[in-house]
């Protein structure tokens, strides 16, 4: 698998900033360019990296580059089985199937330390990519009226969106 790095620069750019100012593992569900990244990120400030696809030529692929923590099935499976350890950072690009992704979603909420992120992906694509995204976007449309921060980048991540979440400090200004 490449990396481009001008579809995955957003990614790239702030995987390091946030590994560097929380503390846990870092976990991505759908391998892909963006595995290669995260672990590159998970090496330099030596974090534990978890990896999670139902293909196993992607899951044989992460193994070759060295993730030992590689679980080839659905994300349910893998979500069950999840060390009770803290989180940083997830970034979610399996199923894109909304319910899936909201569950997934879910529980890694749970897990993530104060200040980690999730990414999402595929939550802003165009019109002639949409086929490709699923229902992912409405994931993104839900997480906007809850109570975690999100933003989103439409322009990047392959011109397919790439959605931020973030818990919301409780007592903070962003609560009110």
């Amino acid at each position: 698998m490449r990396t481009t790095n001008a579809d995955w620069n957003m990614l790239d750019s702030l995987a390091p900033i946030i590994l560097s100012n929380v503390k846990g593992c870092v976990v991505d569900i759908g391998i892909g360019p963006s595995t290669q990244i995260l672990f590159k990120h998970s090496q330099i400030l030596k974090r534990e990296h978890y990896s999670c696809d139902v293909k196993k030529r992607r899951c044989d692929w992460a193994k070759e580059i060295g993730i030992p923590n590689v679980f080839c099935g659905k994300s349910f499976d893998f979500i069950k089985q999840f060390p009770k350890i803290s989180v940083a950072l997830v970034f979610i690009d399996g199923c894109h199937d909304s319910e899936v992704v909201m569950k997934e979603t879910e529980f890694f909420l749970k897990k993530l330390v104060l200040g980690g992120v999730i990414f999402l992906h595929d939550t802003y694509p165009p019109f002639d990519r949409l086929k490709h995204c699923g229902t992912v976007w409405k994931v993104r449309q839900e997480m906007e009226r809850s109570e975690v921060q999100t933003f989103t980048w439409p322009y990047t991540a392959v011109d397919r969106g790439l959605t931020m979440l973030m818990k919301k400090i409780p007592g903070s200004y962003y609560m009110r």
